[in-house]
């Protein structure tokens, strides 16, 4: 199975995601920097799942890195480390990112650094290692008021707050790099 990359696997969806992707049989590296959550949720992913952590055991199938994504050593360590055991990262799920709308209000700079700014290092360190798959987690935040519920993707992206713009701008980010080389990226 995949060697996977999980960035904010330690949040509600990201260990939940974890904990369906061990059962399935591949092996994850998670990168959180642990302010939103707790790497106690991963112990209790790894316990659910049956699988050992690389706390416990040198070759776990759940290695548990705290760091940020806009850390670009950070995140070149990560891959290093993977490749170093012969099984590189093939593709990463992005949850890593600042999720409060009445915080990105009176925040707003910090959000556009976390969100915008740590896909962007993400992004970069992922070309740089030749790993070009990604599931990026989005928010309907992008639709601002709908016209109907449940939201089409085809809605107009309409964001009304600082959160929705900056889910707004890795989304053009992320398909100004898939036009960018569409026989290379596979991006969801």
């Amino acid at each position: 199975m995949a060697q996977l990359l999980i960035t904010g696997g330690a949040g509600f969806i990201g260990s939940h995601t974890c904990l369906v992707l061990l059962q399935a049989g591949h092996d994850l590296t998670v990168l959180d920097d642990f302010s939103n959550s707790s790497p106690i949720a991963l112990e209790r992913v790894a316990m659910l799942a049956g699988v050992a952590t690389t706390r416990e055991a040198e070759t776990g199938r759940l290695d548990i890195r705290q760091g940020d994504v806009r850390d670009q050593a950070c995140l070149q360590q990560v891959f290093n480390q993977a490749n170093s055991t012969g099984k590189p990262i093939e593709a990463v799920i992005h949850f890593a990112g600042l999720k409060a709308v009445g915080e990105s209000v009176r925040e707003p700079l910090r959000y556009w650094d976390v969100n915008v700014n740590g896909s962007r290092c993400l992004l970069a360190a992922m070309h740089a290692n030749n790993c070009r798959t990604l599931v990026f987690s989005s928010s309907a935040t992008l639709y601002g008021y709908p016209k109907s519920v449940p939201i089409p993707e085809s809605a107009p992206i309409q964001p009304i707050n600082p959160y929705g713009h900056s889910k707004a701008a890795v989304e053009r980010m992320l398909q100004d790099l898939a036009c960018s080389a569409p026989d290379q990226w596979r991006i969801a």
